[in-house]
């Protein structure tokens, strides 16, 4: 009996092996637009972010900037029904705006949409803990607090038209003076993609 246990365990760890025997292969960036989904891709991500840091360097509010402002990236809103990698999408703009040599960014604190490095605040934990040099250590007063905030959101709508399903999404972004509260800029950049009904985008 426990032979027969035995070949029938063999024989099932065999036949999973053979079933993930598919070869798997790289694909470019440029060609995978060919195996595009109904879910928010690395195409669409490209391409929102692409829009709206066109849209923000060409803005009135930024050929008129002078010197560099701080920026921290707040909260930005994922309204759809499948996971985005919303710190992905921030990161890159936040990357082409520092490019721009108009926008330097804070990682001493963030909202939902961005990312804060906790180091930050744990170095600064090493005053007055006898172990470490406190030549070394971190003085007060030095963390430089934005002066704009980038917040927005995600969202999704589905309508079925027809035998084929229409799936919009909008990528809403908007850059604040913290110290007025007042929009220096703001854009909606959309993507539309049409799919059989049986195609589900979650």
């Amino acid at each position: 009996m426990k032979n027969l246990i035995k070949f029938a365990f063999v024989g099932l760890v065999g036949i999973s092996i053979i079933g993930c025997g598919g070869k798997v292969a790289y694909v470019d960036t440029q060609d995978s637009v060919e195996y595009t989904s109904t879910g928010i891709d690395y195409h669409d991500i490209e391409s929102a972010v692409h829009k709206s840091v066109q849209s923000l360097l060409n803005s009135e509010y930024v050929l008129d900037l002078e010197g560099k402002k701080v920026l921290a990236i707040s909260d930005v809103i994922n309204d759809t029904m499948q996971q985005v990698d919303v710190q992905g999408l921030t990161t890159k703009i936040a990357r082409a705006m520092r490019k721009s040599g108009k926008f330097e960014l804070t990682t001493s604190i963030s909202g939902s949409g961005g990312i804060t490095d906790n180091m930050i605040q744990k170095s600064r934990g090493l005053r007055e803990n006898e172990e470490f040099n406190q030549y070394t250590t971190q003085e007060k007063g030095n963390l430089i607090a934005p002066s704009l905030s980038l917040s927005g959101k995600i969202v999704q709508k589905n309508t079925r038209v027809g035998k084929k399903q229409r799936i919009d999404y909008s990528f809403l972004l908007i850059l604040t003076d913290l110290k007025t509260g007042v929009v220096k800029w703001d854009e909606s950049t959309h993507i539309i993609k049409v799919a059989p009904n049986n195609k589900v985008s979650w």
